[in-house]
């Protein structure tokens, strides 16, 4: 069994169980395919939503990009469900455009994703595991639950990307749709874990920052964020 530590960061493996795992990968010990087959599901398309977002940070004045929600009174971060074939963080870019009228790039950051590297022309080979160490424009994790506003039970997945804007620039008007009322605001990184109303988004503000100072850029007021 995989028990899971929640972090400020997300859910992480306790070291314990990662070295007791490694130690039986590294031993040969066979996949145990009678437990492979009771752990696996599987889900119709129609039952899993899934919903993209952003991470926009102003790097130069350290402040992040929230919504105000007025239809539920709440702080939060753009995010939506993406349109059909759509790549993720082109879902990502797009609905945080059309929900907070801000226009953000994606942020190439140095990143530790499950997603396969390139190939590598030496030859050495890739950690079957952890790609890390190298700058890419994957998602900085994801948040899920049961979604609350279909007929239908259905699991959510929300992918967040890292993106940067300028936080000094007016949002235009006039790019939600029309059952939705939201309202842009930068805030202060000092401020998000007290803005924000979901825990888990908290967290992602937070893993999208480590991403941000692993990779070697500067914000301003990264150093005074709280918990």
């Amino acid at each position: 069994m995989v028990y899971i530590e929640h972090t400020h960061s997300g859910a992480t493996l306790i070291p314990d169980t990662v070295a007791a795992r490694a130690a039986t990968m590294t031993l040969g010990v066979p996949l145990n395919m009678e437990e492979i087959d009771a752990d696996m599901a599987f889900h119709p398309a129609e039952t899993l939503v899934i919903s993209c977002g952003t991470v926009t940070f102003d790097l130069d004045l350290g402040k992040v990009l929230i919504l105000w929600s007025n239809k539920h009174r709440i702080y939060q971060l753009p995010k939506g469900r993406r349109n059909l074939d759509e790549p993720l963080l082109a879902a990502a870019l797009r609905e945080t455009y059309e929900e907070a009228g801000v226009r953000v790039k994606p942020l190439q950051l140095n990143i530790a994703t499950r997603a396969t590297p390139p190939s590598d022309p030496a030859g050495h080979q890739r950690n079957p595991e952890t790609t890390d160490g190298q700058l890419s424009y994957e998602f900085v994790g994801a948040c899920t639950y049961s979604d609350p506003q279909t007929v239908v039970p259905a699991s959510k997945t929300v992918y967040f990307f890292a993106a940067t804007a300028d936080s000094t620039i007016t949002p235009r008007t006039g790019t939600q749709e029309a059952w939705e009322n939201y309202v842009s605001c930068w805030v202060p990184i000092s401020e998000v874990a007290r803005k924000l109303r979901f825990k888990a988004e908290v967290a992602a503000v937070m893993k999208a920052l480590d991403d941000v100072k692993k990779t070697g850029l500067t914000i301003g007021g990264a150093d005074v964020l709280v918990s």
